[in-house]
């Protein structure tokens, strides 16, 4: 019977194709080529007799075979892997925690907290995975992982902890040269624009009632990390969490040139894990908690608004 079971690295590679219907973004969840991924799906092809995939123009899609496997293999896969977790916890190794964490929350507000955290529980050790890229399924791997976005990700409950009030910020020299007195000049201003937060611009014209067009188009960036970055060296106007620009403003290399924060329901970071993962797991809770509680304690007000 042994020929018919197919090995957990294929299975891994398949379920994971299957939720995203690309090999790529497999190959990323998965730490592997998408060249590995493809080779695993087709020995998994050739051992059950029939294609799992079909290419339909650039898209990947399952077969009516594949989606039927994937049905009923889905599920007993992440029965493994919980039932490993469960094994590793009663052996006494549940104080190892798995976390991923876009680069930008990490610096700024993360890593200047984790001390006191470490410090309150020398038991726990924490672990850092590579962050989930947007539309990145949630591995079993991680045990809790801090996502920006709207807060709706599948499979996982999602907590929010801050980035919902943003303000304009720029560097001191790009005052001098685009003199910003009101909503109205910053408007005209040439923009940096967060991919995953475009809409973050129009809902802040529409709250101070400027044409919602009306700025120069300007680059385009992935992380926060960059953009902030770009705003320093005098590129633009960035509309950015207030908690990532508070360093930089602090130390004069950003300023805020006019009183034009808005807040932006359901946008931000927030703490996301499998529910049965906080069930098994009791450092899983204790930093679920810390993390709730840090984020309760940030400021109402922003101090380094003129």
């Amino acid at each position: 019977m042994r020929h018919c079971y197919p090995n957990i690295a294929e299975l891994l590679a398949f379920t994971s194709a299957a939720r995203h219907l690309n090999f790529s973004r497999a190959a990323r969840e998965l730490g592997l080529t998408p060249s590995a991924v493809s080779r695993q799906i087709a020995a998994l092809e050739t051992l059950v007799g029939t294609p799992l995939f079909v290419r339909e123009g650039r898209h990947l899609v399952l077969t009516d075979a594949g989606r039927r496997f994937h049905d009923r293999v889905a599920e007993p896969l992440r029965e493994i892997g919980n039932a490993s977790l469960e094994l590793m916890t009663s052996r006494g190794e549940s104080d190892l925690l798995t976390i991923a964490s876009v680069p930008t929350f990490t610096t700024k507000w993360l890593i200047p907290r984790l001390p006191d955290f470490l410090a309150s529980t020398p038991g726990v050790t924490l672990s850092f995975s590579r962050h989930l890229a947007h539309g990145d399924a949630f591995p079993f791997t991680l045990d809790a992982a801090v996502r920006y976005g709207d807060g709706s990700w599948e499979g996982v409950v999602s907590e929010y902890l801050d980035g919902r009030r943003f303000v304009p910020v720029c560097a001191p020299s790009f005052v001098a040269r685009y003199p910003l007195a009101s909503a109205t000049d910053v408007a005209r201003a040439p923009r940096l624009v967060h991919n995953q937060a475009e809409e973050v611009w129009g809902t802040w014209a529409t709250g101070y009632d400027v044409a919602p067009h009306a700025q120069r188009p300007g680059p385009r960036f992935e992380q926060y990390s960059v953009l902030l970055q770009a705003a320093e060296a005098g590129m633009g106007v960035g509309l950015v969490p207030e908690f990532l620009a508070r360093e930089a403003i602090q130390a004069g290399r950003l300023v805020v040139p006019v009183d034009a924060g808005v807040d932006v329901p359901r946008h931000g970071h927030y703490l996301c894990y499998p529910k049965e993962r906080l069930q098994q797991r009791s450092a899983l809770r204790t930093f679920r908690e810390w993390m709730l509680a840090q984020a309760s304690q940030r400021s109402v007000t922003f101090q380094g608004i003129a």
